[in-house]
């Protein structure tokens, strides 16, 4: 087995372990006895709360946090490949350089049509 496989194994285990450690759901029945407890803080009740939200959730903090720089670096991307094909369009517009690249371009490659 290759070292690139064993680190994919890895990381896969390492993966699964993170999905396998999600929180255990709270029932609704605490929920509603602090919220109904007048000795309860507000701040006990919002952590009763948001405790509920973030078991909603089957992804843990850090892979929240890979997968939005993931798409930012996808966005980052697009943006990139969009501002090449303006460039490319304002160059053939305004100069006679693409043309002459897809000339040498079609040369160079030896295309045959019919």
């Amino acid at each position: 087995m290759s070292r690139k496989s064993r680190l994919k194994k890895k990381s896969k285990q390492k993966l699964q372990k993170r999905f396998d450690q999600v929180a255990p759901e709270v029932e609704v029945d605490e929920i509603e006895d602090a919220e109904t407890d007048d000795t309860a803080s507000p701040t006990e009740k919002t952590k009763v709360a948001a405790g509920i939200k973030e078991s909603d959730s089957i992804i843990d903090e850090p892979t929240r946090k890979l997968i939005s720089k993931d798409v930012r670096m996808i966005i980052f991307t697009l943006i990139g490949l969009a501002l090449i094909l303006v460039v490319v369009r304002i160059l053939e517009i305004k100069t006679d350089y693409i043309s002459t690249f897809g000339d040498w371009l079609y040369k160079i490659t030896n295309i045959q049509t019919m």
